[in-house]
């Protein structure tokens, strides 16, 4: 199988930090397990994972998943293509035209073709051919269970419902401190306990707002060289 394309790889610096080991799984340990052994299924003929759908209210962690699975696919010696949904202004649905050729396909966000056919029938015919070949698998977000999706073409939610299906959770304030940990040592700073406690406390308690804050805690870390401190956070964000 060939190289995924400059056009589709996955946006720099996601694919080395977004990965298994920087999530914190919670209540979604059984959806981390089913994505870390996609792969195997191919050292046999029974490709009964060929279809696989995420779904969730948005900052949960479905496109972290997408991430680490490419990683996972990478790591395998496998290829595979990352195409997000919220980009689709910038693209035309012909984009999909031969993906079936990668051993894995993610797509992000797919309640973002609503009121869009052309883009709709072609993720159905993508669907379809990957089906047909029974050589690749497919990994597919969305923010409602498929049946739920106010997508105008039904054939694509019955398509969607062929797969396994998982609903992510949302984490404990006790696990959000722990994936900011986390996440603070993939980018080399020392994030204590009491510090995590603390942004989370006084912050949004969404992932990616506390994300967020973490990127601007690591530049001005560097820019003003101090460690990561309450004093220090307190006077960054002015709490």
């Amino acid at each position: 199988m060939g190289q995924v394309s400059n056009q589709l790889t996955l946006p720099i610096g996601l694919k080395d930090t977004e990965s298994f080991a920087s999530f914190i799984p919670g209540k979604n340990a059984q959806v981390c397990s089913h994505l870390t052994e996609l792969f195997r299924q191919f050292e046999t003929d029974k490709h009964t994972n060929w279809l696989t759908y995420l779904f969730s209210d948005s900052g949960l962690g479905k496109s972290h998943l997408l991430y680490a699975t490419c990683q996972q696919a990478e790591l395998a010696g496998q290829s595979s293509v990352y195409l997000s949904f919220n980009e689709k202004q910038q693209m035309s649905p012909d984009v999909l035209q031969g993906l079936e050729q990668y051993r894995l396909i993610c797509l992000d966000d797919i309640e973002k073709l609503q009121g869009d056919s052309g883009w709709q029938i072609a993720v159905f015919d993508l669907i379809n051919k990957v089906k047909e070949q029974n050589d690749s698998c497919l990994v597919i977000t969305g923010n409602q269970p498929p049946n739920q999706l106010t997508l105008e073409l039904p054939d694509l939610i019955s398509r969607l419902s062929w797969g396994t299906s998982f609903q992510l959770y949302s984490l404990t304030d006790t696990q959000r401190q722990e994936a900011l940990i986390v996440k603070a040592q993939h980018r080399g700073l020392n994030m204590s306990k009491d510090v995590a406690k603390y942004l989370i406390n006084h912050w949004q308690r969404d992932m990616p707002a506390l994300i967020e804050s973490l990127d601007i805690l690591d530049q001005q870390s560097m820019q003003q060289q101090r460690k990561l401190t309450i004093p220090f956070v307190k006077a960054i964000f002015d709490f």
